[in-house]
């Protein structure tokens, strides 16, 4: 059973080297990593080309992309495998076996189309700091996808018939992940494991983290597309992001307001069930 696995890159040479080194290491051989590249300018390439050279399972697919949803749509486009998967040039998988037991869950589990595995936050030299726990929650599960999508992409792989049937949405550039993650959960069948398997790097840039107006504006049309123009979270959420667009024009105060927009808005998510949704 062929794992296809995308590996979206813009400059980050200095992480790259670790993410495919974890990729070459898998005890299951049967793999394939379509690097796709968005046109660095530091070292990525001379990494991505060494690996090529080595193993003729990595390939770099493309030097020229519109963003990370665009690399990862190219990149499983010429996919021939039967499991998919991505990784971020700054993640990396935590154990030789991590895809063997992926594979392992598909076979065990014919009537599943979609795994996710749990993982460790990792620091900037990829030592582990602590496991990520997405299911803090008590009334938190996948069935409320539509609520939270709470969901370690590194570790979460798929049939070839849901990348067939779920686009990946390109005009998001922050939450691309979470809008493929809720359609396919909304079409598929899906099961959840406890093994921690990926590696997800706490750097400082990390886009789906930060506090950027940007990306909660794409929240908003997120909400949008699952209930509708008028749905009161998109609204809600505009506002949020404004507030933080405000913030980001003000050189001193600006950090310490929108970290308490974060906790705030969080904090009611987290209390409201996420019928109120956070950022």
């Amino acid at each position: 059973m062929r794992v296809s696995i995308a590996v979206p890159s813009m400059n980050y040479g200095r992480y790259i080297g670790h993410c495919l080194e974890s990729l070459a290491a898998q005890d299951h051989a049967d793999l394939e990593v379509l690097i796709a590249d968005g046109g660095s300018a530091d070292d990525t390439l001379q990494i991505v080309q060494r690996f090529c050279e080595r193993d003729g399972r990595f390939r770099l697919v493309s030097r020229r992309d519109d963003g990370q949803a665009d690399a990862v749509s190219r990149a499983l486009s010429g996919a021939s495998g039967e499991i998919f998967g991505f990784l971020n040039a700054d993640d990396f998988l935590l154990c030789p076996d991590a895809l063997s037991s992926v594979v392992e869950a598909f076979r065990a589990r014919p009537e599943v189309d979609v795994v996710s595995f749990s993982g460790f936050y990792a620091d900037e030299a990829g030592s582990r700091i602590r496991p990520v726990r997405l299911r803090y929650h008590p009334l938190d599960s996948l069935a409320r996808m539509n609520f939270r999508a709470s969901v370690l992409q590194p570790a979460t792989f798929w049939r070839r018939k849901v990348s067939e049937a779920v686009p990946i949405r390109i005009e998001f550039h922050y939450v691309f992940d979470a809008v493929f993650f809720y359609e396919a959960q909304r079409r598929f069948s899906w099961q959840e494991f406890p093994k921690p398997i990926a590696g997800y790097r706490l750097h400082g840039a990390n886009k789906s983290l930060g506090v950027r107006s940007a990306r909660i504006f794409e929240l908003a049309r997120y909400e949008q597309l699952k209930f509708g123009d008028a749905s009161a979270r998109a609204a809600y959420l505009r506002v949020v992001g404004g507030s933080v667009r405000v913030c980001e024009r003000l050189p001193v105060l600006g950090g310490f307001l929108r970290r308490l927009i974060y906790l705030g808005v969080n904090s009611l998510a987290f209390a409201t069930a996420y019928r109120v949704p956070g950022i």
